[in-house]
């Protein structure tokens, strides 16, 4: 360890990791009360991220189907939401919907592919034509208020990515120093509560620690805060430095990663890409 970068300490040594892939016995109707609509119950849904370090933190997947909570015999249903909970970042990954800003008027076709953030307490309602919808979603929330304008639309992205949005990652490793590896673009960068970050990240043939093989390590240690991803191609071995435990990890996979804590990125594919979410009840101090 470099004396001039000490290590900081993880609150846990553990990875959370769950697919896209279905979980039959862990699917549950989701419920929750709206402030501007009452008792609500749409949808069924997982956790996979049950909490994070700081602020209220989860992760998982929501799905409807001809057979989930009130859905209609089609697959059909129509949901009113307020994000009560905090900011709401999903991934589609399955169907599509039309969502509506009730302030505005403004209407968004979703499908799968696309990121789309919903800023706590924006009203609008989704209507989805059926037969089917999935998301992966993450739910965030911190006693901190941010001082910004609240948000009157979505932020609305693609895993795609914009062809001339991706920068060079740039980081300060606390326990190794400067880092550079791969390129990031950015979809969400503020939240209506503490630190919310959402993009794209991915590393290919041009990385520098690439080697000939095409294989490549990086160390991470999510620094600026808890980070949620989902893979999206390629696969990659994930250890624990503290405790030596090995994730292996493919395109569909979420991760959640800990703030601090130290993990080496195997990357056994020529091509390695993410979509994440960082979220920090403080703004970032480095």
């Amino acid at each position: 360890m470099n004396d001039a970068h000490p290590q900081r300490i993880a609150k846990s040594f553990e990875l959370f990791v769950g697919t896209r892939n279905d979980n039959p016995g862990n699917w549950a109707p989701f419920e929750w009360d709206d402030p501007v609509h009452g008792k609500q119950s749409k949808g069924d849904f997982i956790v996979i991220r049950p909490e994070g370090s700081s602020g209220s933190l989860s992760s998982g997947l929501w799905r409807t189907s001809p057979v989930s909570a009130g859905c209609r015999p089609d697959g059909s249903c129509t949901v009113v939401y307020s994000a009560p909970l905090g900011d709401e970042t999903m991934l589609i990954l399955e169907g599509e919907a039309f969502v509506t800003v009730a302030k505005t008027g403004k209407k968004h076709h979703i499908k799968a592919g696309t990121i789309i953030s919903h800023p706590k307490g924006l009203d609008a309602t989704w209507e989805i034509p059926g037969p089917f919808l999935k998301k992966m979603w993450l739910m965030w929330d911190s006693p901190q208020v941010n001082k910004i304008k609240p948000a009157e639309d979505f932020y609305v992205g693609d895993i795609t990515g914009a062809r001339d949005r991706w920068i060079p990652f740039e980081w300060n490793e606390p326990a190794h120093g400067p880092s550079r590896e791969g390129e990031i673009q950015i979809v969400r960068d503020v939240g209506t509560t503490g630190t919310l970050m959402c993009g794209l990240w991915r590393t290919g043939m041009s990385s520098p620690v690439r080697r000939a093989d095409g294989s490549s390590e990086v160390r991470y240690s999510a620094p600026l805060g808890d980070e949620t991803l989902i893979v999206l191609e390629g696969e990659a071995t994930l250890t624990v430095t503290q405790t030596g435990k090995e994730y292996a990890v493919k395109a569909g996979d979420i991760i959640g990663h800990p703030k601090d804590l130290d993990v080496v990125w195997s990357i056994h594919t020529p091509f390695l890409k993410t979509f994440w979410i960082l979220t920090d009840a403080t703004p970032p101090s480095i």
